[in-house]
């Protein structure tokens, strides 16, 4: 009786085994056919951080220079970020501030070497005819140089004005 009782247990013991070792065998399968995927997932992860990296590189400084060793501002490129619209808050001296109604935050921008223009809009812009003051109240949309750094001490610097005319 005892052998039976044992005999029965170990044949109770190699069936749940082998159960549980088929569907682990199932899931491994499964999992394998995940990997690959998973993998794939990965690899257009990587990609696309090595794109980003790429991207975030800053452009390198012409190695053209000038006789005294400097490089004209000609020969730099401008990289222009998208314009930011927004309505003339205070304008003194080289100094713009704007406030943009859709976030209510202030951009400070350096007009120093900006071109002041006028249209409906940047792509549409063109040479004021005669001079072109800006006023207090005014619609612009203004292209800037590198990054919005929010500071009034140390305003971004401006490329292009387009003040908003409306007919």
């Amino acid at each position: 009786m005892k052998r039976k009782c044992i005999l029965i247990f170990m044949i109770v013991l190699t069936l749940g085994m082998t159960a549980c070792s088929s569907e682990s065998k199932e899931d491994a399968v499964s999992v394998e056919t995940d990997s690959p995927q998973e993998t794939d997932k990965k690899e257009t992860t990587d990609t696309k951080d090595e794109e980003a990296e790429t991207n975030l590189v800053e452009p390198s400084k012409p190695e053209i220079a000038e006789e005294d060793g400097k490089v004209s501002p000609e020969d730099e490129e401008i990289t222009e970020g998208d314009p930011i619209a927004g309505i003339v808050e205070k304008y003194e001296g080289n100094t713009i501030t704007i406030k943009n109604p859709d976030d209510d935050m202030l951009y400070y921008f350096s007009t120093e070497n900006a071109r002041i223009l006028e249209g409906f809009s940047t792509e549409s812009a063109q040479e004021a005819e005669g001079e072109l003051s800006i006023a207090v109240g005014d619609k612009v949309e203004i292209s800037y140089r590198g990054l919005i750094d929010f500071d009034e001490e140390h305003p971004d610097e401006a490329v292009k004005i387009v003040v908003i005319t409306v007919e």
